[in-house]
């Protein structure tokens, strides 16, 4: 037992390590040593045991951060990379990301919801060989989808609405590709990548807001994702706003989706066209909005309004330093007047007993964030296993 303990400390600290090589700017040993509280001596055996595997690089030169010269260390090129399947409610994303966020291939198809199946699936996956690097070691692939993800059934599967039977998905991987799969939810993906490579890498505590086809949720509380059971994210798209509302398809009345989501704005959309006599995109109505176009800012303003509902239960739940907002399957989404929006509905109607402003932000990296955030995930399992 006692091994069993000193091996998974052991893989905690080196994997502690290199987040935090991720997350901070110009560290050295010195630096880490001050942080972790570990011995001079035992983080020199990790990160030269981390140095010959391949995965990070030390080299001397003058930090402005830390206003002097030394050796500092980085996450090493080329040699490790992970490929993404993202199997969005109408699109596979798939991608090849090195360790450094890199993009090395990325693919994206349209594909209705009724004609999601394995051979769907396994296309995808005999494309995505093609492009793998001919030298380097692949972590796996991070599958990452809508929804809950249940660790307790037979099949393994990812929750209402969404059933994607994660059994056949890892015998369609193990067949295309000898590799091992691990899956996620998007939102907590997307959070993942703000934490390893975007605005969330300073933070001790954020919320990621996606909005989009879907309504959904993260938080990242003291550095750490906060996994719901079945390592769900926050279903912020399925709380009730409307008691007396039509039914969603999780069987509650009045959810945020159904008021917030796509699918939503489309109908919307076609009123509005009928009204102007116009065949406007929602993409184009956001563009004249920006325009100034005044019946296009209302309609805008309109949607962000009700966006910002969700962003204030967030806030009052979580009392987050930040909120970053992105998008799934809506890159066409102007985020600015959401953001703008949001910020004044929290500044106004937050119940907090202390003077903190939350920060609103949207998000730079958008669908890059679901990549970005696969490689935590691949490199978590290969570290601690889990």
């Amino acid at each position: 037992m006692s091994n069993i303990n000193f091996e998974s400390m052991k893989n905690t600290n080196r994997f502690d390590i290199l987040q935090r090589i991720y997350r901070e700017q110009d560290v050295n040993r010195n630096h880490i040593t001050q942080t972790t509280g570990l011995t001079g001596a035992a983080v020199s055996k990790i990160i030269n045991g981390l140095i010959e595997e391949g995965f990070l690089a030390e080299q001397p030169y003058y930090s402005e951060l830390r206003n002097r010269k030394a050796r500092y260390l980085s996450i090493s090129k080329s040699r490790y990379h992970t490929i993404v399947l993202c199997l969005c409610r109408h699109m596979i994303l798939t991608a090849i990301v090195d360790i450094c966020g890199d993009i090395y291939y990325s693919d994206s198809r349209s594909i209705s919801w009724e004609m999601f199946d394995q051979y769907a699936i396994a296309e995808r996956l005999v494309e995505i060989k093609k492009h793998l690097p001919s030298e380097g070691i692949c972590l796996g692939v991070v599958c990452i989808t809508p929804g809950i993800r249940s660790t307790d059934d037979q099949l393994n599967r990812v929750g209402v609405p969404f059933y994607w039977d994660i059994q056949t998905l890892r015998e369609l991987v193990t067949r295309e590709l000898s590799l091992p799969l691990y899956t996620e939810n998007d939102s907590n993906a997307a959070l993942l990548g703000e934490m390893w490579f975007g605005s969330g890498k300073a933070s001790n505590s954020f919320i990621l807001y996606n909005i989009g086809r879907g309504i959904g949720a993260a938080a990242c509380l003291d550095q750490h994702l906060l996994r719901g059971y079945h390592n769900s994210s926050i279903e912020i798209g399925h709380v009730t706003i409307n008691f007396q509302g039509p039914q969603c398809v999780c069987g509650n009345r009045g959810c945020l989706e159904l008021y917030a989501g796509i699918d939503n704005l489309h109908e919307k959309l076609e009123v509005f066209n009928e009204q102007r006599k116009k065949k406007d995109s929602i993409e184009a109505v956001f563009m004249k909005a920006r325009g100034g176009d005044a019946e296009c800012r209302n309609f805008v303003q309109e949607y962000a309004d009700m966006i910002a509902e969700g962003a204030v239960i967030l806030a009052n739940m979580f009392t987050p330093e930040k909120i970053i907002v992105t998008t799934n399957e809506a890159e066409f989404i102007h985020l600015q007047p959401i953001v703008d929006t949001i910020r004044v509905a929290i500044d106004t109607r937050i119940f907090s007993l202390s003077g903190h402003k939350i920060e609103i932000e949207a998000s730079e990296l958008r669908k890059q964030g679901y990549l970005l955030g696969a490689i935590a995930v691949a490199l978590k399992v290969h570290f601690m296993g889990v």
